[in-house]
């Protein structure tokens, strides 16, 4: 598929652009459009007993959706601000679909005790479709922006969605301003040139276009959380880099073996390309996780990074190679170094944590340990307003009304649904919870009781809240539902799926990497370290942004709970991206061993007599596989009813040496192998992760909490991953294991000798006298 696709591109660059072009318009432009219709419903979980309560009492409930303005800066009894007030008050009444707008200054509650203040509720008619309550709502706002106070904010219902849109789509503007230059410029200094820089741009901003796109098209079959764009666009555009600085670093080290610029593509995409294609695949599956969770946000956000994923796939292999045999003849290769100077750096961190193995394991892991040590009071919450940037409407009418008025004011209230056939003693227990209960009769004989929780609106007396009416109701017709027992249901959700997505997750991971390894032992050494890396970086969002430690250096708060997408989002998609930088080192050591049972095995030949050189000229030129059970010391033997067997497909590519397990790969110098994977992949992984770092940085200036949380768990996931546990623990743990890192059951390495991937690439050739 991969030499297919390189053909094509370099057969045809100018149309692989110009399609690549018209997908970037139609991103940029249908794409957008998903900034109109965000949500921000993240806790709805379908089927569950809120969820179904909600939707029933839509149904016979003959109010709507409302929207709450607070007016405040000077004293409400002036006599002037009061006739403006009662004046759009009148106003907002008389615009068709508002149900009810109460007098402030007549209803108990709405003026705020200090005379400062005073709050006006619109509630909107039931049953009106989106166009009419989205009229009405625009009108009613207009009506209200009209007083004349120093400060008038109107947030709430479907205004809230449409504000943080606007919002969102600031804040993905202004991150690309500030990332995009900035990646730009670290390009420069990793290629020192212009139109090596400048080629990852455009396949990130492919990645961006793509992002737009897969949103769009998700959101017309489901709603979007305004986070998901955020999350989303940062992904898409860190990947896109990612995936092409390892191209072009591919590409730059094959110009020095030849001057031809399609046979450095195909070489290129016959490598490099591979582990693109595998590294997407982990990320990919990573994120099947979400698929299991039955919230509509995770999931669409799973699907959603997924398309994108695959997005930044495609363009790595087909957008860059057609790009690079365009404009690749411009491009200076790679300087041709001797092995001690290439990457010295990072193959003397690989000998020192080879050499100390023990050392390196019993000083890292503890204190990967110690950081994730706060993982263990982590507390989930839907959150208020003030995970909101100070700038947003909400925010401000959150502040306003909590600088005047009582704590708990404007806190939704647990509603039950009393069904008909509950007994009255039942009711009145319920009610008996709280100091203040509301309730109210709707048609069919149903009653609606709204208890006010004392403390946040998801706090644990409002969970406790909950809770206790579910144990009270019994085996009658009861029903809760309102923000706390959404919280309550979800997190119950997560409770039960977790275990199964990470069962999925860690499947899908383990037949991934064998099938890239021939290894039982590398993908469990992976997830063990792999997860190492995450619970320390998880552990440092809970201190952060749940304990307040250092939060507003950051631009937030701490909260007391993380925002409950930050758990699920963070584990998946950063050990989707550990996945990633573990395949880019591992295709490097594969390459190694490769190179080393080629160079061994010729060497034998070599050194033998001319009937010993025919006597197994089939190994050397295209015969049958040595044996994978051969000691290290005798001679390759060949395994009966092989003869001239092994397909072409089979073998390493231009030299006939077949490429399944059956090589003993760790017949080669596996130390060595570990320290040249390290020295040629460091730099790149080094590299891509501070990039990374770069993008997440640029989404965390919007100021949304919850992006906060995640760009700080996905920054430190990466950096801890590619620094401490790429350059330390792997070299470690791979000394520690041996030659046992590549073991595997006979069955299994049967089973990826017929159906493992293998390399494809091409041998090196000498460099040209240019």
């Amino acid at each position: 598929m991969l030499s297919t696709l390189a053909r094509a591109a370099t057969r045809r660059p100018l149309t692989v652009i110009g399609l690549w072009a018209a997908f970037l318009l139609l991103g940029f432009g249908l794409g957008t459009g998903v900034f109109a219709d965000l949500s921000d419903d993240v806790p709805d979980v379908p089927g569950t007993e809120s969820d179904l309560a909600d939707d029933h009492l839509s149904g016979i409930d003959p109010t709507g959706e409302s929207v709450t303005a607070v007016v405040a800066g000077e004293a409400v009894s002036d006599a002037a601000l009061r006739a403006q007030v009662e004046r759009t008050v009148a106003e907002v009444r008389r615009i068709a679909g508002v149900a009810d707008v109460p007098d402030p200054y007549t209803t108990p509650g709405l003026t705020a005790r200090d005379g400062q203040a005073l709050v006006i509720p619109v509630t909107f008619d039931g049953g009106l479709s989106d166009e009419a309550e989205e009229e009405a709502t625009d009108r009613a706002v207009e009506t209200i922006k009209r007083i004349d106070a120093p400060d008038v904010h109107v947030s709430g219902g479907e205004l809230l969605g449409r504000q943080l849109g606007e919002r969102a789509q600031q804040d993905v503007k202004k991150a690309e301003l500030i990332s995009l230059p900035v990646v730009l410029a670290l390009l420069l200094v990793v290629f020192g040139g212009l139109r090596a820089a400048a080629l990852p741009l455009v396949v990130a901003v492919s990645g961006i276009a793509g992002a737009f796109l897969g949103l769009f098209v998700f959101s017309r079959v489901t709603d979007i959380s305004v986070y998901a764009i955020q999350v989303t666009t940062m992904l898409g555009l860190g990947l896109a880099v990612d995936y092409a600085l390892l191209t072009l670093v591919r590409f730059r080290e094959e110009r020095r073996y030849t001057d031809d610029v399609v046979e450095a593509v195909h070489r290129t995409v016959a490598s490099a390309g591979r582990t693109v294609l595998f590294s997407g695949l982990t990320v990919a599956v990573s994120l099947t996780g979400l698929l299991v969770f039955p919230s509509v946000f995770l999931r669409s956000i799973g699907l959603a990074v997924a398309a994108v994923v695959v997005v930044d796939m495609l363009a790595a292999v087909t957008l860059l190679p057609a790009l690079l045999t365009r404009f690749g003849g411009r491009i200076r290769p790679a300087k041709t170094r001797s092995e001690d100077e290439e990457g010295r750096v990072f193959a003397r961190l690989a000998r020192f944590a080879q050499r100390r193995r023990t050392a390196v394991l019993v000083t890292v892991v503890p204190v990967l340990l110690l950081l994730a040590l706060p993982v263990t009071g982590l507390r989930i919450a839907i959150g208020d307003a003030r995970q909101l940037p100070a700038a947003t409407e909400a925010r401000q009418l959150y502040d306003t009304v909590d600088a005047h008025f009582p704590k708990g004011t404007g806190v939704s209230p647990v509603v039950v649904v009393l069904g008909p056939g509950t007994t009255p003693a039942t009711a009145d227990r319920i009610r008996a919870l709280v100091a203040h209960a509301e309730s109210r009769d709707l048609p069919g004989g149903t009653t609606v009781v709204e208890l006010m929780p004392p403390g946040s609106v998801d706090g644990g007396a409002a969970t406790g809240l909950v809770e206790r009416v579910r144990e009270i109701r019994g085996d009658e017709p009861v029903q809760v539902t309102g923000v706390a027992a959404r919280l309550v249901d979800f997190r119950a959700m997560l409770a039960e799926r977790a275990p199964w997505a990470a069962l999925t997750v860690l499947a899908g991971i383990f037949v991934l990497l064998f099938a890239f390894t021939g290894s039982v032992l590398l993908p469990l050494r992976t997830v063990a370290t792999t997860l190492l890396s995450l619970g320390a970086a998880l552990g440092v969002v809970v201190w952060v942004f749940q304990d307040g430690h250092g939060a507003g250096l950051l631009g937030g708060e701490g909260l007391g709970a993380l925002s409950l997408t930050v758990p699920p989002l963070v584990v998946s998609i950063a050990f989707g991206l550990a996945m990633d930088y573990e395949i880019f080192i591992l295709a490097r050591m594969r390459e190694s061993l490769s190179a080393d049972r080629r160079r061994t095995l010729a060497g034998r030949a070599s050194r033998r007599p001319v009937h010993a050189i025919a006597r197994h000229r089939d190994t050397l030129d295209g015969g049958p596989a040595v044996r994978a059970d051969s000691s290290a010391g005798e001679e390759p033997r060949e395994p009966s009813g092989q003869a001239a067997g092994v397909p072409a497909g089979r073998r390493e590519a231009g030299r006939g040496v077949p490429t399944g397990s059956t090589v003993r790969r760790h017949t080669g110098d596996e130390r060595k192998a570990v320290v040249t994977g390290l020295r040629r992949s460091g730099r790149v992984v080094t590299c891509a992760a501070l990039l990374l770092a770069v993008v997440f940085g640029a989404f965390m200036t919007g100021g949304f909490s919850p992006i906060l949380q995640i760009g700080l768990g996905l920054t430190l996931a990466v950096l801890i991953d590619a620094t401490v546990v790429r350059m330390l623990l792997v070299p470690a743990t791979m000394a520690l294991l041996g030659r046992r890192a590549w073991w595997a059951p006979k069955p299994l390495r049967r089973a990826h000798e017929r159906f493992g991937l293998r390399e494809a690439a091409p041998e090196p050739r000498l460099p040209t006298s240019a």
